[in-house]
């Protein structure tokens, strides 16, 4: 590991997404984030504590290009709670190995916000969501070289 130099540091300019199989080119950030609730117990006077679950968190930020995630208001106005398959990919080409990140989950939108506009600013999007950490697939990762 003495050996790193900064260009095998991974940059966000090389991540896609694909919202149930179709790619989302105006993707400015995501974020997935798995939260460890945890309880507490007491050993003698030690404080210390066990997990007792998890949830998981998300978003995507989007440049407005179209309009998109309509249809998931129109699932709710006839109570189906439609979700959407994520898929993220990095990859950049200075990564160990020219290796690749690749996750895939089940996401449930919290907000969907489609009107936003701020006068001489580019329209941005951010769209919470949830997800069930067990269904998080880890699809590829880039391993320390041996």
């Amino acid at each position: 590991m003495a050996n790193l130099t900064a260009n095998r540091t991974l940059s966000g300019f090389f991540v896609e997404i694909w919202v149930d199989g179709a790619r989302i080119a105006e993707l400015s950030e995501v974020t997935l984030m798995v939260k460890l609730q945890r309880e507490k117990v007491q050993f003698g006077l030690d404080m210390d504590s066990k997990i007792t679950g998890f949830s998981g968190e998300g978003t995507m930020t989007l440049k407005q290009v179209y309009t998109r995630f309509y249809e998931v208001l129109e699932q709710a106005k006839l109570e189906f709670d439609k979700r959407c398959v994520i898929t993220t990919t990095l990859k950049d080409p200075d990564a160990m190995d020219r290796g690749e990140e690749r996750y895939s989950v089940s996401i449930a939108f919290s907000e969907l916000p489609f009107v936003g506009y701020k006068m001489g600013a580019v329209n941005q999007q951010k769209l919470p969501f949830s997800f069930r950490p067990s269904e998080l697939q880890c699809l590829d990762s880039i391993w320390a070289a041996e």
